[in-house]
């Protein structure tokens, strides 16, 4: 796992994915950094909002080098825009993951459990920086702790059926976990 993060930690904002569906509709993802600056994080401003390809948010190239310019800057937590489609994609070229946190779902799962196989830690499925803002205070605040090195209580549900099950869990968009199967971005599934 990634150390725990501490006031004045940097964010890298990663659009690794498919890009705003309103880029003139800043107020969801200004609602997210303001969360994440609330915690006292340095979340570093790009214009990643505005990059269009298609449906995307830019070239294959300009997405993945996201990822990589985040590790070269220092960036504590990379933080995806949103999900959509794309993010797999930058599978296909040599992506080093290292043990630093990754936040975002939908089909950011490719990058999470790609991390996962390559041995690192700190992979959440959780908000977008566009969803984060609307979150509740129980859901944002959890997230905090987690990345803040403090305890979490644990999640309840309500079973479907009966029984009890252990072993590791592994949350994923479904349709994009399928996509990896029989390729090296496919974390250990055993127990």
């Amino acid at each position: 796992r990634p150390r725990v993060l501490r006031h004045g930690d940097q964010v890298a904002l990663v659009a690794a994915s498919s890009a705003l569906p309103n880029p003139t509709d800043l107020a969801p993802l200004e609602r997210g950094i303001g969360v994440l600056e609330s915690w006292g994080l340095m979340v570093e401003r790009r214009a990643l909002e505005r990059r269009f390809w298609g449906y995307l948010a830019g070239l294959d190239a300009e997405r993945h080098a996201d990822l990589t310019r985040a590790g070269e800057v220092g960036a504590d937590l990379l933080a995806c825009l949103r999900g959509g489609w794309g993010a797999a994609r930058l599978l296909e070229h040599p992506l080093p993951l290292p043990a630093r946190w990754l936040l975002g779902f939908s089909d950011v799962t490719s990058l999470l459990w790609a991390q996962l196989a390559q041995g690192n830690g700190g992979a959440i499925h959780g908000p977008l920086i566009t969803t984060l803002g609307s979150e509740p205070a129980w859901s944002q605040e959890r997230l905090r702790a987690l990345l803040f090195g403090e305890s979490v209580d644990d999640l309840y549900g309500q079973a479907w059926q009966g029984g009890v099950a252990e072993g590791p869990l592994l949350v994923a968009n479904l349709t994009v976990a399928t996509h990896l199967l029989g390729t090296p971005h496919l974390p250990e599934l055993s127990g």
